[in-house]
């Protein structure tokens, strides 16, 4: 039987590791440059922040689901000093994370071992960017596509900021459609935008998108850092095209 968490030695590169819980690859960590983001998803959520503020500038940033702490570890080395709060539902895999491979000294991030809907309940507003990365192996809980947790997501943002949810799909968009529509339904308002490779974004293969949404209308250079900055081949999908694709199949 094989261990249920493992840190497999990266084959690019002489430093990267990449964790794997119950066989499946859960997420990718260069410990000697942790701004190396190597799985493509995590490559878009980190150009969302970086988009944000002026750059270098500290964020308050929550992230749902932690994993090995590659995006945490990716604001602290760009954004030193940012206040950041992670909770990880899986108390033996942190563990297993932090032992392996310890977080910056002096960085302000926090951990909560908890459930994520469960927690956001006794947060107060003021996030810059709310991060959702929430699977166990390839499959999300129940509550991340309600109106309820998406809409709970949204209030937690300060003013100007943004929620970016990472949704792992199968051909077709099925849950990229349900979690939007979750957004789209607990804020009519917000602008959304999804990234991903073209051929996901089709609906054509399975593999994973970056769903962002800002209530106070999409901060300039996301769009345009996403389609230009990697990796390729890159898509967007926005405005009357992105109506299409939530609502016009239902």
């Amino acid at each position: 039987m094989e261990p249920r968490i493992e840190f497999e030695s990266d084959v690019f590169s002489s430093s990267g590791l990449t964790l794997l819980v119950d066989g499946t690859a859960q997420s990718h960590v260069d410990p000697i440059d942790p701004t190396r983001l190597f799985f493509e998803y995590t490559r878009r959520l980190g150009h969302v922040v970086d988009a944000l503020g002026t750059p270098g500038a500290r964020l308050r940033v929550l992230h749902l689901g932690g994993g090995a702490l590659t995006l945490p570890r990716y604001v602290a080395a760009t954004r030193a000093r940012s206040a950041q709060l992670v909770v990880e539902l899986d108390a033996e895999m942190l563990d297993a994370v932090l032992e392996r491979l310890p977080l910056p000294a002096g960085e302000p991030i926090e951990l909560v071992v908890d459930d994520a809907a469960s927690v956001i309940d006794t947060l107060s507003p003021g996030f810059d960017v709310v991060i959702v990365d929430l699977y166990s192996r390839l499959e999300p809980p129940d509550f991340v596509d309600t109106v309820l947790f998406m809409g709970t997501c949204l209030r937690l943002l300060a003013p100007g900021g943004v929620l970016a949810v990472n949704v792992a799909d199968a051909a077709g968009l099925t849950r990229l459609r349900s979690q939007a529509r979750a957004i789209a339904r607990a804020d009519p308002a917000a602008a959304l935008l999804v990234a991903g490779d073209p051929g996901v974004l089709s609906g054509a293969e399975e593999g994973n998108s970056v769903l962002v949404a800002a209530p106070g209308g999409m901060p300039g250079g996301i769009r345009d850092r996403l389609l230009t900055q990697g990796p390729h081949p890159a898509g967007v999908i926005d405005g009357a095209r992105l109506d299409f694709v939530l609502w016009g199949a239902c």
